[in-house]
Parts: C-alpha cells; sequence; structure tokens
C-alpha cells in the first residue's frame, strides 16, 4: 500500500519546551502530594548495602540515595559507623534536605580480614519523622574471587524517565572447578535483570550473559547492585534519571481510506526505525515526549488500511533538540 501523498509532503514537527503547568505536573509526580504513614520521611535508597566478596586489601565501592520523602525540609545533624570497613563519603553536616530533596553517598568497603562482617550499621541523625535511620552493610574479605564480572562496575549514565537503558554482564567462573548459580537479584530503586533459567552450573572458565536493565522512577542518581546469591559477588550498578523539558509535535494533512498511521523514530536518518505508537492512531498528529536534550532524532510516518496493510514509510524528518 502506498503512503498518500499529503503525508509524503507534509509530514512536518517542531521542537517546543513544555508549558510551565506541564512541568509543574512532572515534577509532582516524582514524589507523593503527601507523605503516608508507611513511608517514613528520610529513608535510604536501597535500603540496605550488600557487598561481594572482596579479596583483602582490595575495595568495593557501592552508591546510596538518602531521600526526604516529606513536605517539610530535614536537617540531618549526624552520621556514624559501626565497622571501621565501611566507609562512606562525607557529608558537610549540618546537611539540609528541603521535600523531595536527596543527596547521594558513596560507601566502601576494605576488608582487613578474611571472612564476613555480620551486619553493621551506617546510623543517620535528623529532625525528620524518623529521628534514626540505619543504613544496613554487610561484606565479605576472601583470599581470592569465586566468579568475576565483565564490567565489573555498569554506569548507565542519563536514562530519560519512562524510557529504559539495558546493559549485558558477562559472569565468569574463577574457580578450577564447577560452581552453581543459584540465584541473582538486584538491589536498588529502577534495576532489573533477565537472564538464565536458575539454577545454572557453570565449569571452570565458563561464562553466562545477565541483562541488567535501568527504568528510572524519578530524575536523580540512583545505586544498586547486581548479586549473585551464594558466590557473593557484588556488581555495582548506578543511573540517572533525566526529565527532558523538550517534546517533538508532529503533524500531517489526513487521508482518506485508512484506518490510521504509525508514527517511527530513530537516531540516525538510514538506522533502524522503531514505533513510538503504542497502537494505530486516527489522529494526524503525534506528541513525542520521549526526547533528549542534544540528541537529533529522526521520524517517518506510515498509513494503515482497515485490513491492516502499511504502507511504506515517508521520507524522514530531521529534529535536533536543543
Amino acid at each position: 500500500m502506498r503512503l498518500p501523498q499529503s503525508i509524503l509532503r507534509y509530514l512536518s514537527a517542531q521542537t517546543v519546551h513544555f508549558l510551565t503547568t506541564g512541568v509543574a505536573i512532572t515534577l509532582l509526580g516524582m514524589f507523593p502530594v503527601s507523605a503516608s504513614a508507611a513511608t517514613p520521611q528520610l529513608t535510604c535508597a536501597p535500603a540496605s548495602l550488600r557487598f561481594g566478596a572482596v579479596v583483602v586489601g582490595q575495595t568495593e565501592t557501592l552508591l546510596v540515595t538518602v531521600v526526604n520523602n516529606g513536605q517539610t525540609s530535614v536537617t540531618v545533624s549526624g552520621m556514624a559507623v559501626s565497622n571501621s570497613e565501611f566507609t562512606p563519603s562525607s557529608l558537610n553536616l549540618p546537611l539540609v534536605l528541603a521535600a523531595g530533596q536527596s543527596v547521594n553517598l558513596n560507601v566502601t568497603f576494605a576488608p582487613t580480614a578474611k571472612g564476613w562482617t555480620g551486619i553493621g550499621a551506617i546510623n543517620f541523625s535528623s529532625n525528620a519523622s524518623n529521628a534514626a535511620l540505619g543504613l544496613g552493610v554487610e561484606g565479605t574479605g576472601v583470599s581470592s574471587e569465586a566468579m568475576t564480572a565483565s564490567p565489573s562496575i555498569v554506569s548507565f549514565g542519563q536514562v530519560l524517565r519512562g524510557t529504559s537503558s539495558t546493559v549485558p554482564v558477562v559472569l565468569t567462573n574463577a574457580l578450577s572447578q564447577k560452581v552453581t548459580l543459584s540465584a541473582i537479584q538486584t538491589m536498588g530503586i529502577g534495576f532489573s535483570f533477565s537472564g538464565p533459567t536458575l539454577p545454572l552450573i557453570l565449569g571452570p572458565g565458563q561464562s553466562v550473559t545477565v541483562n541488567v536493565t535501568f527504568a528510572p522512577q524519578a530524575a536523580r542518581t540512583n545505586g544498586g547492585s547486581l548479586f549473585v546469591v551464594g558466590l557473593r559477588l557484588a556488581v555495582p550498578l548506578t543511573g540517572t534519571g533525566i526529565v527532558t523539558p523538550y517534546s517533538v509535535n508532529l503533524f500531517w494533512n489526513p487521508s482518506s481510506g485508512v484506518e490510521g498511521y504509525n508514527v517511527y523514530r530513530s537516531t540516525a536518518t538510514n538506522g533502524t526505525y522503531s514505533k513510538i505508537n503504542s497502537t494505530v492512531d486516527s489522529n494526524t498528529a503525534f506528541t513525542d515526549g520521549a526526547v533528549v536534550s542534544g540528541q537529533t532524532y529522526y521520524y517517518a510516518a506510515t498509513s494503515v488500511s482497515s485490513s491492516g496493510q502499511e504502507s511504506a514509510r515517508s521520507t524522514p524528518v530531521q529534529v535536533a533538540i536543543p
């Protein structure tokens, strides 16, 4: 089915700022309008840090975010560590967190002896409704690693809220004997994984790929980890959710004899085009709000008949986001 000439000639686009009211709606969606009685005013994300098996003399660092979930400001006045093998980055105390504001901390585990540290804590004191907040920490010192990961640290960079990014992580048996992957889990808000069916046995030197995904729920930096249970391998994860103040408005002249239209997007004029409308749209306009500042996009449209036959894509339209 040939694309109607009205689309071929008049598919147009413009980039505009969201209205002020649109920005306000987006920001309000990041946090509850009122703090639930079940949600403490001050929280840590993740709620605890589970370090892997770290060779004595080496270090591993995980990111944690301290969040003010309330509607009033919070003053963090103190931070104390129960185990000297865990070292958080410094805070300029007293630290005032406005409603909805957060602060990131890097916590480093440096084992001085072999064995499990037990469950320790980094304790925060503040004037929040929950004046005392404890971040659980634990890790294990070892003489050698049972499993390695490539990459050993995963940084997703900036990811638009409402979208996701996936990075493959290769896990390799570093021992001279078989190992069993019994369970894998992700810790941290917005992180998930997909991969092999478990349990899985890996021979010496054998590897398996796990796909780790970050889908930010708010416009802030998040920390987490991919944790291999039993073998105690922790892969640090970080990612930053962003909200762009731009959208792209597409529009074209209507055509007769069609059920509707599909809209496709690519980051290269001759690249792979992905459909960005969930269902065939009978409207002759479409707004793409999932765009990133500094990126150039290419858009094309197709028409769809009542029998479901789809035309070829139109000539791409280029849009550069400021």
